[in-house]
């Protein structure tokens, strides 16, 4: 008898110990930043992918977080001829969580002029993401030339509230200076990935 309760014991244990072993790597699966993210078509009943369209990174730098899960996690570089001049040009992608369900990523833009890096970077080049809907997002694109486009919308009474959208359209002009076209009313959306 003693020794099917110590068997029993055993399996306990060990059941326990795999479960808490799953329940981690979940958590960090989940909690993990990713280039592509999935937002939920509900017309279509289906997943839409998003990238923001910087494909792979030259390199990436992770962190850890603070006792609370918030602070950078991952910083990512990425060296691309923007204006096409020859020259690497460098975008910073800066992965921060906040320790709950959201979540932003921050663009830093920076064109190589004589061996150094000026900035010029648009205001709020960020995203605002959510666990059900992202308030804002970005996609860059570098073909026939380089153009950024943000989507965003206001945060309503609740996160998941649709408001109206808006789209912003970003450039670069002969002088090497970022233009933004006038702000476009698209339609209320909880997800802004949607428009894309």
């Amino acid at each position: 008898m003693k020794k099917n309760s110590n068997l029993v014991f055993i399996i306990s244990v060990f059941t326990l110990f795999a479960l808490a072993i799953i329940f981690y790597m979940v958590h960090k699966q989940d909690s993990a930043p990713n280039k592509k993210t999935m937002a939920y078509n509900a017309g279509q009943d289906t997943y839409l992918i998003f990238s923001d369209g910087l494909g792979t990174p030259d390199s990436v730098t992770k962190y850890d977080l603070d006792e609370f899960d918030v602070g950078v996690t991952e910083k990512s570089i990425y060296y691309i001829d923007i204006n096409n001049d020859g020259e690497k040009d460098r975008i910073t992608k800066t992965f921060t969580d906040t320790g709950n369900a959201h979540s932003y990523y921050t663009y830093k833009i920076e064109l190589k002029n004589n061996n150094k890096y000026i900035d010029i970077t648009p205001k709020n080049l960020n995203t605002t993401n959510g666990a059900s809907c992202d308030l804002q997002q970005i996609q860059f694109s570098f073909a026939p030339k380089f153009k950024i486009t943000t989507i965003s919308r206001e945060l309503g009474d609740t996160w998941l509230e649709p408001t109206m959208a808006y789209k912003q359209e970003y450039t670069l002009s002969k002088n090497n200076q970022i233009e933004s076209a006038p702000r476009q009313q698209m339609r209320p959306i909880c997800d802004v990935k949607e428009l894309f």
